[in-house]
């Protein structure tokens, strides 16, 4: 038997016969997902195992692999510190991860974890230090480990951030994994990522057992974070020419979907003034689930995506033409914008808030009373352009610079956006900034951001502000009702006198 073919079998076996061991220890420990009625809708507990089993069932195939072929290393033998620091990496972000499923860690701890775990794979031989970009090289020097890591931490969350529908990642990971392999083997590269890659399609394939829907056992922070990882290191080590520079376009173009899916992520949250640890229903799954695929459909159009790239990076590997690679990306993610699919509205926020830019560098300031307003529907179908509309009156009547809202409810799947400006010439330093949140049954379903300039006292300021607020709060009131599934408790937009938050105070 191929040493290949045996690395698959192992991996899947190891991983059906270990996943039902380790979901009773997860279960007994509390490492489970509860669900929570307004993020977390699946129906019942379930077990979060996805870390520990594929690390066992990685170990155990590359161990057969080997014992089956034990020369299949010869060619880098002198790569064990590969080995040892992947070992010790995986190690660290599976505990990381399974401490983010049992007690929930802040997005920054978790991210210090993904950087500790991308430093010590740094001197393993995968450091970016060169890469070729259509045959043109370019020498990063100084900034060589800064993007090491910066493409280790971003493979990690991607994988992470896909991970929200029954078996998504798990089958991401299936594709990216035997795209890499493929690729390694074309370019004749090291046989210890080529070994690595089949292990993890092998313990994916073998965990998909249990992770197709409905599923039964969740991958969980450590097990998402664990094949990004991999699969990121493995992506660099394979793609490397002459053991000399990263060939960068076959490694992205495999990674397309979920580098898009995270980029659009960011756009989404940091142009609504939110958080990019924030949670929504704006990702890839959440968005196909809109458009009808659900289930095994869900699964088969992004693993066909995914497909789609990742043949265009082994075309690529074949016929030594990073051109396939680029077309085969170009193709996957114009298939989603195109069919307004995924990416459409996050382009549109970014076309508009280059416009304002644009608008801003050639236009002279305005000592007027210039409005300019906006607003977009990310997701859902509920009147919130009633509660904006409400919102902006106040805003006009009160005199403000500048007021946003932003309505999210994952849920409901409704999240909307607004934004208002008085151009009118103020100086930052003139300006106070305020936010406080809209809560419904103690759940904050968005906010309300507020400018304006310094003027009389502070208090007085906040007074006058609550009281044009009212019509706001009535106008919500009115707006939740449907939506609503608690009818003991009102909604309230919390006053801003006892819960406002300013940003900042200059006067």
């Amino acid at each position: 038997m191929n040493f290949m073919i045996l690395t698959l079998v192992v991996g899947f076996s190891v991983a059906v016969l270990v996943a039902p061991l380790v979901a009773m220890v997860c279960r007994h420990l509390q490492i489970v997902d509860r669900p929570d009625g307004h993020r977390k809708l699946h129906a019942s507990i379930v077990p979060l195992t996805g870390g520990p089993t594929l690390l066992v069932s990685i170990v155990c195939a590359v161990a057969a692999g080997i014992a089956w072929q034990p020369d299949v290393l010869a060619a880098t033998r002198g790569d064990a510190t590969f080995l040892l620091c992947l070992a010790l990496a995986t190690t660290v972000l599976v505990a990381v991860g399974m401490l983010d499923d049992r007690f929930g860690l802040r997005g920054r701890q978790k991210l210090a974890g993904q950087v500790l775990a991308a430093l010590i794979m740094a001197p393993s031989g995968i450091e970016i230090e060169n890469v070729t970009i259509f045959g043109q090289p370019v020498t990063l020097g100084v900034f060589s480990l800064v993007f090491t890591v910066f493409w280790i931490v971003g493979a990690i969350n991607a994988l992470n951030l896909i991970d929200g529908v029954d078996g998504l990642a798990s089958t991401t990971g299936v594709v990216l994994s035997l795209s890499v392999a493929a690729v390694t083997f074309l370019q004749q590269g090291r046989n210890d990522g080529l070994l690595i890659a089949l292990a993890l399609a092998g313990g994916l394939l073998g965990f998909l057992v249990y992770n197709f829907p409905p599923a039964r056992m969740f991958l969980g922070d450590s097990g998402s974070m664990l094949i990004g990882l991999i699969l990121g290191t493995i992506a660099l080590k394979c793609s490397v020419k002459q053991y000399t520079a990263v060939a960068l376009i076959m490694p992205t173009a495999i990674w397309a979907v979920p580098i898009f899916d995270v980029a659009m992520a960011i756009v989404r949250r940091r142009l609504t003034g939110r958080s990019i640890y924030a949670t929504d229903r704006g990702h890839l799954h959440h968005c196909l689930q809109r458009k009808g695929h659900t289930g095994a459909r869900l699964l088969l159009v992004v693993g066909t995506l995914c497909t789609i790239t990742g043949m265009g990076a082994v075309a690529s590997a074949f016929f030594d033409n990073e051109v396939y690679a680029v077309a085969s990306v170009v193709t996957a993610l114009s298939l989603l914008i195109i069919s307004r699919s995924f990416g459409h509205t996050e382009m549109t926020l970014m076309a508009n808030r280059l416009r304002r830019v644009t608008m801003s560098m050639f236009s002279r300031r305005r000592d007027g009373n210039t409005l300019h307003h906006e607003q977009i529907r990310l997701q859902g179908h509920h009147e919130w352009a009633l509660l904006w509309d409400s919102l902006m009156q106040a805003s006009i009547t009160h005199g403000l610079h500048f007021a946003e809202l932003t309505v999210n409810i994952p849920s409901a799947g409704e999240f909307y956006h607004a934004t208002y400006r008085n151009a009118r010439g103020v100086d930052a330093h003139e300006l106070w900034k305020c936010e406080f949140p809209l809560v419904v049954d103690n759940f904050v379903i968005g906010h309300i951001r507020v400018e304006d300039a310094a003027r009389g006292q502070f208090t007085e300021w906040l007074a006058d502000l609550a009281r044009n607020m009212e019509p706001v709060q009535q106008t919500l009131h009115t707006l939740m009702a449907p939506l609503r599934k608690k009818p003991a408790q009102s909604p309230v937009v919390t006053p801003p006198a006892l819960a406002l938050i300013p940003e900042r105070a200059v006067s």
